[in-house]
């Protein structure tokens, strides 16, 4: 087949075709995603690149060029070429010779075939040239992606084993784009016969795989397929409840809310503050990611669906607008009542909009008034700072500094 450079305008941008001017011809096609997506009519992400050209060289051509490159992955053969900013993962031509399903030792060639033969999908192993034609290699790729087929390139165990990763991926791909058709027999059987090489894996690979599964439009299915083979379990054992994500993910499809796997993920997770703190740490969330769902976890703030504004205000500021949002909304993924169901999200929506208020008085205001530092003046502080949250955020300084007078006489 051929993708008409017209529609797909990447093919024939300034950026790509500046790096393609800079290599010998036809020796550098587009592959992997931009094809497979292209054809599925999907969203366009990164644009990759393989060609038959030694990744030194590679840096040569492209330095003579006056094009940028970056060694991001040059012992495996990829190098990164920047163009306007944007970057392009260029990678050489290569086969495993030895894998430990982690890693591979790789060996250079110029057979296309032979690097579509080391790849993970066939959907994964198409190229196309810059002016549209696409060849798949492996004489599968095409007819499955058309049908919407995800199966590994070859013998799915001998796939698997080489990386097990590609278990995850595989969930991954079914999340983003499969139907509800059966899935291939022979891959899940690979999945499943490996699962327990997943705990190979670097705790950073397994979440960054999670994070895209998670994102996807709609991940029930392949959650369902995973917690029923024992693989869900393996990667997150204290969050896999595949129910929570349903609701979760049909709220947000119903609410035309953003995907958020932070937030799919808690709707997956027992509210267990030290369960959750075992994930985070194995997982090695980020900073932000971490403080998050264990400020969800760990918060215990009462609240109601029929709050009033005054009372919806102070568990937002107890509990900060972030965790009261993911409170209140997993509140509403789980309720069956049409209307509390709305009652919670105008609650959520209220919790991410409000503008939380400063507190008007500083240490620097009670010195003025005579108070001295120490405890006196954290007690003090802490009083008035109550007062203003039970007035509703409305006493103003000049009613607090009143209210201080008072608290000093007595």
């Amino acid at each position: 087949m051929k993708l008409d450079p017209k529609e797909h305008n990447w093919l024939s941008g300034e950026d790509v075709t500046a790096i393609l001017a800079a290599l010998p011809a036809e020796s550098t096609r587009f592959v992997g995603g931009c094809v497979r997506n292209a054809i599925l009519s999907e969203k366009i992400g990164d644009i990759d690149l393989a060609t038959q050209i030694a990744p030194e060289d590679v840096q040569t051509l492209l330095k003579a060029a006056g094009i940028k490159t970056v060694p991001t992955g040059i012992n495996h053969g990829t190098i990164t070429a920047i163009v306007g900013g944007k970057p392009f993962e260029i990678t050489t031509l290569r086969k495993d010779v030895e894998t430990d399903g982690r890693r591979a030792v790789i060996a250079y060639t110029e057979d296309w075939a032979e690097d579509a033969m080391r790849r993970d999908f066939t959907i994964n192993a198409l190229y196309a040239d810059p002016d549209g034609t696409v060849f798949d290699p492996s004489g599968q790729g095409l007819d499955d992606i058309k049908s919407r087929r995800f199966r590994f390139v070859g013998d799915a165990n001998a796939r698997v084993r080489e990386d097990y990763l590609r278990i995850l991926r595989y969930f991954r791909f079914l999340a983003w784009y499969a139907g509800s058709d059966k899935i291939d027999a022979d891959a899940l059987k690979a999945c499943r016969d490996n699962r327990d090489g997943l705990r190979q894996l670097s705790s950073e690979r397994i979440w960054m795989e999670l994070k895209k599964f998670l994102k996807a439009p709609s991940p029930v299915r392949a959650a369902q397929i995973m917690l029923t083979n024992d693989i869900l379990s393996q990667v997150l054992p204290e969050a896999n409840n595949v129910e929570g994500l349903q609701r979760i993910t049909a709220l947000e499809t119903a609410e035309s809310l953003e995907r958020d796997p932070i937030l799919r993920l808690m709707a997956m997770a027992v509210r267990d503050e030290f369960a959750l703190a075992g994930l985070v740490k194995r997982l090695k969330f980020s900073n932000q990611e971490k403080a998050r769902i264990l400020a969800w976890a760990g918060n215990i703030v009462p609240f109601e669906a029929h709050m009033e504004e005054r009372r919806l205000k102070q568990f937002v500021y107890a509990s900060t607008p972030q965790t009261a949002y993911d409170r209140l909304i997993i509140r509403a993924a789980g309720e069956d009542d049409p209307i509390l169901k709305q009652k919670w999200l105008a609650n959520a929506r209220f919790a991410k909009s409000w503008e939380v208020p400063v507190f008007p008085l500083q240490g620097r205001d009670l010195k003025k008034a005579g108070v001295k530092d120490g405890p006196e003046m954290g007690r003090i502080l802490k009083a008035l700072k109550e007062l203003w949250v039970r007035s509703g955020f409305e006493a103003d300084r000049d009613k607090l500094l009143t209210a201080l007078a008072l608290i000093r006489k007595n």
